[in-house]
């Protein structure tokens, strides 16, 4: 793993490497809940590919795929229906990858309902390997009581001593190239099986992750700062700093490129609804 430095200095020109794609979930979602995902992403001058993977019971697809989206529809196996659709997406992911990838140069897997963007990621030089955002400097996985709860639901207890003190990486949004984002996956789903349901299991995905970040699972992966590409607001004190033109803004003081879990914070989520819901 590697920790990213303050001067930002691995961010350069972007470079042509194919077109980028990015991957989301809206299973169950009505097209007002991803809204301000897509247009946002459509205001930042993406020129990629957004997929959304959207399940039976996703409402108003219509109005996604004119905001932008490419929908492809899925329906879990029967022998499958217990897993949860935080996890399952992995999976769509991954086949989803192995079938189409080989246009596409980096490549986003994001989380959708609470994701906005202001600046586009993909203008951003990412060197090649898997880049993982955290979540914010206060806490560990110990600190965490769903971390807890879902690593010792799925994982048990010598999993989560072996990264307890560790900072929590947030699993609702990764970004790397092609061949880092496919090996990513192909470990991640083998550790997501078998799954045994339970109260409150619904991320367990954040624990896998987590598990194989801390402890050697995914070799060479750069970690990112909470603020840095992405603010994770979960756990941020209170509500977060806007300039004059509504941005959220990092602890330096520049508009951050993706905010993430804004429905935590009341009076942003809002503005943001105000704005592009």
């Amino acid at each position: 793993m590697t920790h990213d430095t303050n001067d930002r200095s691995f961010f350069g020109a972007p470079r042509p490497d194919g077109v980028p794609l990015v991957l989301g979930l809206a299973a169950g979602y009505h097209a007002g809940d991803v809204r301000p995902f897509l247009r946002s992403l459509g205001a930042v001058g993406f020129a990629g590919e957004c997929v959304l993977f959207v399940s039976p019971t996703t409402r108003g697809t219509d109005e996604m795929q004119r905001l932008g989206a490419r929908i492809v529809p899925f329906e879990r196996l029967a022998a499958m229906t217990h897993v949860p659709y935080n996890a399952w997406r992995y999976f769509l992911y991954l086949d989803f990858l192995r079938a189409e990838s080989a246009r596409h140069g980096r490549i986003l897997l994001t989380d959708v309902r609470d994701v906005i963007f202001q600046r586009d990621p993909f203008a951003l030089a990412w060197e090649d390997g898997l880049h993982v955002m955290l979540e914010d400097e206060r806490m560990r996985v110990a600190d965490c009581e769903h971390m807890v709860r879902w690593t010792l639901g799925h994982l048990g207890e010598e999993a989560l001593a072996a990264m307890a003190d560790r900072p929590i990486s947030c699993s609702g949004t990764t970004l790397g190239d092609r061949e880092s984002v496919l090996a990513y996956l192909e470990r991640l789903t083998a550790r997501l099986m078998p799954f045994a349901p339970g109260p409150g299991m619904a991320g367990f995905d954040q624990a896998v992750h987590n598990h194989l970040l801390h402890t050697g699972g995914l070799p060479g992966t750069r970690l990112h700062e909470n603020g840095r590409v992405v603010l994770t607001l979960g756990y941020v004190e209170g509500e977060p700093e806007t300039n004059a033109a509504g941005e959220v803004l990092a602890a330096d003081g520049r508009p951050v490129p993706m905010v993430h879990q804004y429905d935590r914070k009341p009076a942003l989520f809002r503005q943001i609804r105000e704005r592009w819901g």
